[in-house]
């Protein structure tokens, strides 16, 4: 399969996650993977979210990145297992109260084993948490960013959360 129909495949794979989530939203990014480095293209993501300011809000530092080497600093690489567990987490609860998420567990299994699937082997994938704790990535009280680069295409999940 080549890049563009595994491009349009994910789109279509993914396509009912965005959308409001407990108190907050969940989006999607997926493109053509355009360059080594797949934080340059995923920093204007939640930019385009609108879930970083530029500005300080009420005298407080900045908490979420604001350059693509800030938002690699807050990224780990993972394995799959690691970003299926994840992914799955933050699309069946709530970040903020745990409550029911956009999917049920066995769809959000599904969903996520064929993105890995259509990905392909050596995806590479990028968290910036570990369910149990998290480094900021935008100015919401809690978020979840999921990055994977396989096939020559590059998907995003971001979750942001208030409680």
């Amino acid at each position: 399969m080549d890049s563009s129909e595994r491009l349009a495949r994910l789109q279509h794979l993914l396509a009912g996650l965005p959308g409001p989530y407990g108190n907050e939203h969940l989006w999607t990014f997926i493109r053509f993977a355009g360059s080594e480095n797949p934080f340059t293209d995923v920093f204007a993501f939640p930019i385009d979210c609108g879930v970083i300011d530029s500005a300080s809000l009420f005298g407080n530092p900045r908490q979420a990145p604001q350059s693509v080497d800030e938002l690699a600093a807050c990224l780990a690489e993972v394995n799959q297992d690691m970003a299926l567990a994840v992914l799955v987490e933050l699309t069946t609860r709530t970040l903020a109260y745990r409550a029911q998420g956009r999917y049920p567990v066995d769809k959000a299994q599904d969903v996520f084993k064929k993105l890995i699937t259509l990905l392909g082997h050596g995806t590479r994938w990028w968290t910036n948490t570990d369910l149990g704790s998290w480094k900021p990535v935008t100015r919401h009280t809690m978020d979840a960013l999921v990055v994977g680069t396989g096939g020559g295409v590059l998907v995003a999940v971001l979750a942001a959360d208030e409680d």
